[in-house]
């Protein structure tokens, strides 16, 4: 399903020196199952989660989504992409705190275009 190609990316620092976070990186994912990214903070962990995701886009190489290459995705793929086969969670949570925890499974199922009832919400929390 999720397929890395010769990946690179590349931040500038504040003095202007490049950093490359991401350097010629390839890996192909199953079609099931976790992935744990293991490694030092620095080392590139949430750069490659977020060019996978569609949050950040790469300085060269290619993602793969489904045998289509991420350079044809308009930025509203990417958004379909990321509501049906990914999901991500992030260190800060966004979650929205005056929300229970079900009224916050239901608004992502919402925004899904997906149903919300009640039955639904619990059998995503189960």
């Amino acid at each position: 399903m999720l397929e890395v190609k010769n990946l690179v990316k590349v931040y500038k620092t504040k003095g202007g020196a490049d950093v490359r976070a991401i350097d010629d990186v390839s890996v192909r994912f199953g079609d099931k199952g976790m992935v744990f990214l293991l490694g030092k903070s620095g080392s590139g962990k949430s750069t490659l989660l977020n060019l996978c995701g569609g949050l950040d886009f790469p300085d060269s190489g290619e993602i793969v989504i489904k045998g289509r290459s991420s350079k044809d995705f308009s930025q509203a793929d990417f958004d379909s992409y990321r509501n049906t086969f990914v999901g991500f969670v992030f260190q800060e949570y966004n979650i929205l705190d005056e929300f229970s925890v079900a009224d916050n499974v239901a608004l992502a199922l919402d925004l899904q275009g997906r149903s919300k009832n009640r039955s639904d919400v619990t059998e995503i929390l189960r």
